[in-house]
C-alpha cells in the first residue's frame, strides 16, 4: 500500500480535481483506492458521497477512535473514502497541542487501519490525500506520515517563485517530494508556454512532463459530479489525467 498526497500551501491549484479523476484512473486498473479527505471544506468528499460522514477529526485527537468511522463506499466499485466535516477545522488546536510523537501516531491511524487485525473491510492498493492548503501541524504531521507527495501549481510568476517554499515544507517534513505538475494550462497563451519552461528550468526532472490543460471539460465534470473520462473521456482533458496517473505510476516505481 502506497500513500500519496497532493499539497500545495496555496489553493485554488487544482487539488481536489486531481484528486477525483486519478483516484477513478487508479480505479480503472483495477487498484483498491482509499481517498482521504483532509481539507475541512469537503470538497472532496462530497463529489464522492451525498452526506461526509463525522469521525476523522474525532480520530485525529482521541487514541481510541479508528478513522473507519469516517469511510464511506462510493459510486465506484474500487474506491473508498474517509470523509472531512468542517469539524477538521476545530480540532485544529487540541492537535497541535499534542507532542509530536503523539500527533505522529494518530495520523499514522489513517494509514494503517486497513491493516489491522480487527479490521474485516478491503485492503488498499494506494491512499490518495487530499490535503488543505495551509501548514499546520496537521498538515506537517500528515506530510511526515506518507510515503510521496506530488505538487499542482497554477502556472504564474508568484506560483512558481512559492515552489521552493513547498518543496522545503515537504523537505522538513521527511518525506520524498515526487514531482510538481502544472494544471490549468493554456496552451495557446504565450505567457504559460513561457513559465512552464520556467518550471521545468527551476526544478529540472522534479517538473512532470504531464500537464492539465485548461479545460471546460473538467471544470463540467465536476459540476455533474462525474470525473473527465465519465464525462468526456475521447478527450485531451480526459487524456492528461491518464497521463498523469501513469506518470505517478512510474515516479513511484510502480
Amino acid at each position: 500500500m502506497i500513500s500519496i498526497a497532493l499539497y500545495n500551501n496555496k489553493g485554488g491549484v487544482g487539488k481536489t480535481t486531481s484528486v477525483i479523476n486519478i483516484s477513478q484512473q487508479l480505479a480503472l486498473k483495477d487498484k483498491s483506492v482509499l481517498v482521504v479527505d483532509l481539507d475541512g471544506q469537503a470538497n472532496c468528499s462530497r463529489f464522492f458521497v451525498d452526506e461526509p460522514k463525522a469521525g476523522l477529526a474525532e480520530a485525529l485527537i482521541k487514541h481510541v477512535v479508528t478513522p473507519a468511522n469516517a469511510k464511506c463506499n462510493t459510486r465506484y466499485p474500487n474506491i473508498d473514502i474517509i470523509t472531512a466535516t468542517a469539524e477538521l477545522n476545530k480540532i485544529l488546536p487540541e492537535f497541535g497541542a499534542l507532542d509530536e510523537e503523539t500527533q505522529f501516531k494518530q495520523v499514522e491511524k489513517i494509514f494503517s487501519f486497513s491493516e489491522m487485525p480487527w479490521y474485516g473491510g478491503k485492503k488498499y492498493d494506494y491512499i490518495l490525500i487530499d490535503m488543505p492548503p495551509a501548514l499546520n501541524e496537521l498538515t506537517k504531521a500528515v506530510l511526515g506520515a506518507c510515503d510521496i507527495v506530488f505538487v499542482p501549481i497554477e502556472l504564474g510568476l508568484f506560483s512558481i517563485q512559492g515552489i521552493p517554499t513547498v518543496t522545503d515544507i515537504i523537505s522538513r517534513c521527511g518525506t520524498k517530494f515526487g514531482g510538481c505538475f502544472a494544471n490549468r494550462f493554456d496552451k495557446d497563451n504565450p505567457s504559460d508556454v513561457q513559465l512552464l519552461e520556467m518550471l521545468h528550468g527551476n526544478l529540472g526532472k522534479k517538473a512532470m512532463n504531464t500537464v492539465i490543460p485548461y479545460s471546460r471539460v473538467i471544470k463540467n465534470s465536476i459540476n455533474f459530479s462525474v470525473s473527465a473520462s465519465e464525462y468526456m473521456n475521447w478527450t485531451n482533458a480526459s487524456d492528461s489525467f491518464k497521463k498523469l496517473t501513469d506518470e505517478i505510476l512510474e515516479r513511484i516505481g510502480e
